[in-house]
């Protein structure tokens, strides 16, 4: 018998003030700005909670913006300092890149075009444990010190592998304590500088290696080719190649987990106002073109009439326009200065059946104090078609000083109903997120296609504890089911989708839409189809 999870997704429409009518991204003409479509996940608030031996090292009372039923903690704080990427070890035990300790030359003061000696280098990589299991780090282990700039890393064949600004290191632990004591430079003398982050991803299927590079400048033309670029290469370094070009800053990479198509996030240029141009997350392909520094979006030119870098561009090349007119649709284009960075695909079945195989990005922020930092969730289809955002979470707004409490940079999921997210802004820290408890599934339970649409009485009724609706489709149709209560008022949706034709049992544990236990009594619920409806009367004895 065939599994299927239940979705529950509104659209709701956005305003964009460059242009006209409502925003479909699959129809807009090259040239055009467009942006994706927006979804209500259906945002509550929900408290930050922190563990006791966190107290006071982190404000009390923060309040998060969370779907229902989802939840939220901090993972780890001691001796974190700028934490960015993470990666789980074979052994499961989380990882994340250090950055900003003190001493390393991280701030924009400091001089970050060549490599200073190494015992100048005070960046560590940290290892997270969580021994008794009890959701929260016990302690900060160093595993890797003496490292620049590392942004992002990745296990590959027991190893662990870190994006540093000047090279990608492999760093080996021989004796199985843990530290990571034997160094080899895989990829070095990488551009420094600038756009400092280098994201690193294995394909284990290719056996490739997958690094970005961001621009050496806000829009100019690049002397070294491997600037504003993906570049792909053999894991031991061998065979170095650009595999896409034209992109900025791409910070976060990810495959897509059904079409192991690479995806990134995009972060586009300045001095074209508030809401020019819009950042992007899609997929991009090998010898692909995706705008910078000659265009944005879906071939949109860059107004080099009002960028002081129009005399170190123009007049644009034969070779340009053809490069313009390569270049694809984005699946998803968001607000300006968003800086989106981490990309997580996620696949953990605790999650609820609407997220599967969606896509979490964080938003970091960008200047401009209303670039709120948040996590989006994106649905679409595998080829990125159809794309709708929904904001999954917010909350860090600005404090009296104008400066966000934190800021997202890094995804990771466990593989058992949670997320954790860094922050590396003023509150330096791990925020686990927690899926709700799943409360609701249906399953296809037989291959006869039936003859006519039905629901059927709930069974057992009365119930306490669970109870399962049956309803049949005789052709494939746009399903949803929901319970009210006697006042007409919605409690719960249970199914919202697209199904085929077939006979469907649908078991529930009588929760509302955020996790809480519904009080006895009689409740209707309603399923809608093809154009009809259907409703019939359940009783709940809690």
């Amino acid at each position: 018998m065939k599994k299927l999870l239940i979705a529950t997704l509104s659209i709701l429409s956005i305003s964009i003030p460059y242009a006209q009518g409502p925003p479909q991204l699959e129809n807009s003409p090259p040239g055009q700005v467009f942006l994706t479509p927006q979804i209500d996940l259906k945002l509550r608030p929900v408290p930050l909670l922190v563990p006791d031996k966190f107290k006071g090292q982190v404000p009390e009372g923060e309040m998060l913006q969370l779907p229902p039923g989802f939840a939220a903690s901090v993972f780890a704080l001691t001796e974190l300092v700028g934490p960015r990427f993470m990666a789980w070890s074979p052994e499961g035990v989380l990882h994340v890149a250090n950055m900003k300790v003190e001493g390393s030359e991280w701030a924009p003061r400091h001089d970050t075009s060549t490599p200073p000696a190494r015992d100048q280098m005070f960046a560590q990589i940290v290892a997270l444990p969580d021994r008794d299991g009890d959701g929260v780090a016990d302690t900060t282990l160093v595993v890797a010190a003496n490292l620049w700039f590392p942004h992002s890393l990745q296990f590959y064949q027991n190893d662990l592998y870190v994006g540093d600004m000047h090279e990608v290191v492999r760093l080996r632990d021989n004796d199985g304590d843990g530290i990571y004591e034997e160094r080899t430079v895989v990829v070095g003398n990488l551009p420094a500088g600038h756009h400092r982050t280098r994201t690193i991803l294995f394909d284990e299927n290719s056996a490739k290696l997958y690094l970005s590079v961001g621009s050496s400048c806000d829009l100019c033309r690049e002397t070294d080719e491997r600037r504003a670029t993906i570049l792909q290469a053999d894991p031991d370094g061998a065979n170095l190649r650009v595999y896409a070009r034209g992109l900025r800053n791409a910070i976060g990479m990810a495959f897509h987990p059904l079409t192991r198509q690479l995806w990134i996030t995009g972060n586009g240029h300045d001095r074209e106002g508030n809401h020019l141009p819009p950042e992007v997350i899609t997929p991009v392909e090998d010898g692909g073109f995706y705008g910078w520094p000659l265009a944005y979006g879906y071939q949109v030119p860059v107004d080099f009439t009002i960028s002081q870098y129009r005399d170190a561009i123009l007049p644009l090349t034969h070779q340009d326009t053809l490069a313009i007119e390569s270049m694809v649709r984005p699946a998803v284009q968001i607000p300006a200065h968003l800086a989106p960075m981490a990309i997580y695909f996620n696949t953990d079945e605790h999650f609820p059946p609407q997220y599967e195989n969606a896509a979490f990005v964080a938003l970091r922020g960008g200047l401009i104090k209303v670039k709120e930092p948040k996590v989006i969730a994106i649905f679409s289809e595998p080829d990125g078609s159809q794309a709708r955002v929904g904001d999954f979470l917010t909350g860090f707004e600005a404090d009296k000083r104008g400066k966000n409490w934190g800021k997202p940079v890094g995804l990771a999921g466990d593989g058992r109903g949670n997320l954790y997210l860094s922050s590396d802004w003023l509150n330096h820290l791990i925020i686990k997120i927690e899926a709700p408890p799943s409360s609701t599934a249906i399953e296809e339970y037989s291959t006869l296609l039936p003859s006519r649409f039905t629901l059927s009485q709930n069974y057992p009724n009365p119930f306490n504890n669970s109870t399962t609706i049956h309803f049949s489709l005789p052709t494939s149709e746009q399903v949803r089911l929901a319970v009210y209560n006697l006042a007409g008022q919605e409690v719960v949706e249970l199914v919202r989708g697209q199904y085929r034709a077939g006979n469907y049992a649908l078991s529930w544990d009588g929760r509302d839409l955020d996790g809480h236990p519904l009080a006895s009594g009689v409740y209707l619920y309603r399923i809608e189809a093809g154009g009809q409806e259907k409703v019939r009367k359940l009783l709940l004895l809690q």
